[in-house]
Formats: structure tokens, C-alpha cells, sequence
């Protein structure tokens, strides 16, 4: 409980002996757990993080980032201490948070099919900016940046009879690597053109509410003070 404590204490809002009552109303009323695979109090009040399963320690930090009943929750990767039987659980209550408690979440994540899952928007970084953005549905099964359609190739699939098509992207320009006026994804692109090498591109929008930062749309509308288009 001292790891909730650390939380409420300097907002001053409660005396110690309303502690462990707002631990309780706090961590369960605030409910993102189904009840039969909770964290019950009586579980977890007065023992060391050591003594909880790496899905509880998980569940609580959750449940603790719920105590200032926040507007907005950063969630950086969220379940990558957990096994895969875990992260389903995890990965329900987060959305049922911002289904039920209306609070909006930034999913931060490598793992692309927990992001599909969760997200309604999804944005691809590579190297600190942003490449593609848009309806994770359409994103996931469309894409239209070199470096997603990478990752989208590289996530395996459950069937024997599909071959595996990825591999690691050669590069393809040495020379420029690292140039600050190019596509940063320009030393690897199997696409690369000239204008890659000159500047960066901006992002085009190239279907509703889906944006790519690549010169291969560049017929397409740019997007404008980072306003992509209606869905």
C-alpha cells in the first residue's frame, strides 16, 4: 500500500486513517477488473511487491494511475512485463476504461497486434517522426508507408501454409545515412527516388482520415497543421 501512498499523500487530500478505505474505493470502485480475476484487498493490502504475480504488480499500477480519477492516461508499454495469458486481461480492462469511464488513453507500444486490438488511431514512428497515421483498421490492413508495411509483413501468423515474407531491409544508400535534409527512411527504402535524398516529406493525406509521409502520394493533398481529413 506505501506505492499507493506515494501517489495520494502529496495532494494532501486524505489523513492516514482514510488510507486504506480509499485503497479499497479507490483500486475496486474504479472497477477495470473483472471481479472473479481481481485484485482483491484483502489480497494485496500490507504485502511487498515480490509477494504479488507480475500480473497483479501489473494490475496495480493500473489501478493506482486510476486513484486521481485522471482525464487522460499515458500508457507506455502496459503489458510488456506480462505473459501472454495476462495480456488479454490487461489489454480488456484498458479498453473497458475508456469505454466506460470515458477516459482517453495514449497506447505506446512496439508490438503492433496489441495496438490493433486496443487503438482506435494508431501513429507509426520511425526515428522520433511520424510516418503514417490514421484508422488503425485502415493503417494495419492497408498500408501505405515502406516502414509499415515492414512491421505489417514481419508479424507472424498462425498458419503453416503462410510463408513468412519479411527480412531485414537492406540499406540501400550508406552514403547518405543519417542526412538531415532526407526521408529518414530514405537509407533503407526499396522505393527510393531522388526528391527522397533533397527533403523530408511531409505527410499526404492519402485516403480519408489515413495519412502516409511518403513521396509515392505525393499527388495526394498535404496535410495541413496536422489535421488529417474526415473518415
Amino acid at each position: 500500500m506505501a506505492n499507493i501512498e506515494f501517489r495520494i499523500k502529496p495532494h494532501g487530500i486524505l489523513p492516514d486513517n482514510q488510507m486504506v478505505e480509499f485503497y479499497r474505493d479507490g483500486v475496486f470502485v474504479a472497477a477495470i477488473y473483472p471481479h472473479e480475476d481481481g485484485i482483491r484487498p484483502e489480497e494485496t493490502l500490507g504485502r511487498y511487491p515480490h509477494q504479488l504475480s507480475g500480473g497483479q504488480r501489473q494490475r496495480i499500477t493500473i489501478a493506482r494511475a486510476l486513484l486521481m480519477r485522471p482525464k487522460f492516461i499515458i500508457a507506455d508499454e502496459p503489458v510488456s512485463m506480462v505473459d501472454a495469458s495476462l495480456r488479454a486481461t490487461i489489454l480488456e480492462s484498458l479498453t473497458k476504461l475508456n469505454r466506460e469511464l470515458h477516459i482517453p488513453i495514449l497506447y505506446i507500444t512496439h508490438d503492433l497486434t496489441t495496438a490493433y486490438h486496443v487503438c482506435d488511431d494508431i501513429i507509426i514512428l520511425y526515428q522520433g517522426s511520424m510516418v503514417e497515421s490514421g484508422d488503425v483498421e485502415q493503417v494495419i490492413k492497408n498500408p501505405k508507408h515502406p516502414y509499415t508495411q515492414l512491421l505489417v509483413e514481419s508479424i507472424p501468423w498462425p498458419d503453416p501454409n503462410r510463408r513468412w515474407r519479411g527480412g531485414q531491409v537492406a540499406v540501400v544508400d550508406r552514403e547518405t545515412a543519417g542526412a538531415d535534409n532526407q526521408c529518414k527512411f530514405a537509407p533503407r527504402c526499396p522505393f527510393l527516388m531522388p526528391i527522397c535524398r533533397d527533403r523530408r516529406p511531409p505527410l499526404f493525406q492519402v485516403d480519408n482520415g489515413h495519412a502516409a509521409a511518403c513521396y509515392r502520394y505525393e499527388d495526394k493533398p498535404v496535410v495541413e497543421g496536422g489535421k488529417i481529413g474526415p473518415r
